[in-house]
């Protein structure tokens, strides 16, 4: 959390997207200091799982936090990409992609901070491996126009069907600061292959390699 309270603090004058994960690296929000926020910083999520259930969302989990409520009265702002009735999937991602692209529009000289997880399959952000189908990886995730693609998976591949995310190109392209917190036993394969350089369809997180400035936080057990 040092390091990340450090970034914000760097970038008190300047205008700030803060991208947060879901899952375990949700955390890291309870240690960043209230002082550091104000109206210069906007906060949304790397990912989405569309869906109207609050249980299976990222966003609805952020609000859910004391730093949520903490960072609102502290005049942040916020994308909420959850879908709003009766969008479809590509609807909802549309808008998701059409607010990063503003934050980036009006925000030129601004600094971009996510904290980043990876999971036990390889995937970061909410970018699934396809090592059975580079080709619809690549056609996904690196898109060159495109911050944010909704797609869906067969439950099979993941249980939240209908998905959203930045892609890798976005993460390549404009984040400038990461935290990237990996936590237990399960994720030390991921880990250590993702340090390997080679293909992205099947260890999406490599693309941590490339990443402006990632600082990965983890334990022994996880090494």
């Amino acid at each position: 959390m040092t390091r990340l309270n450090t970034l914000l603090s760097d970038a008190r004058d300047k205008d700030v997207l803060l991208l947060l994960s879901g899952g375990s690296a949700l955390a890291l929000v309870g240690g960043i200091d209230p002082s550091l926020l104000g109206p210069h910083v906007t906060i949304s999520v790397l990912d989405e799982r569309w869906t109207y259930e609050e249980k299976d969302s990222n966003f609805a989990q952020l609000t859910k936090t004391t730093f949520y409520h903490v960072a609102g009265t502290a005049g942040v702002h916020f994308i909420d990409p959850r879908p709003h009735e009766p969008e479809s999937l590509q609807d909802t991602a549309k808008r998701f992609d059409l607010a990063l692209k503003e934050w980036h529009i009006t925000h030129r000289d601004g600094v971009v901070i996510a904290t980043m997880g990876v999971g036990e399959d390889g995937h970061t952000a909410g970018i699934l491996p396809f090592p059975e189908d580079p080709e619809t990886f690549e056609s996904l995730f690196m898109h060159t126009s495109t911050c944010v693609r909704g797609y869906t998976v067969p439950p099979e591949k993941n249980p939240h069907t209908k998905r959203m995310t930045v892609t890798i190109t976005y993460l390549k392209r404009h984040i400038d600061h990461a935290i990237v917190f990996a936590i237990g036993t399960g994720k030390r394969e991921a880990l250590r292959t993702m340090q390997h350089e080679g293909a992205l369809a099947p260890v999406p997180a490599r693309v941590l390699q490339h990443v402006h400035n990632a600082h990965l936080c983890t334990c022994a057990d996880s090494l």
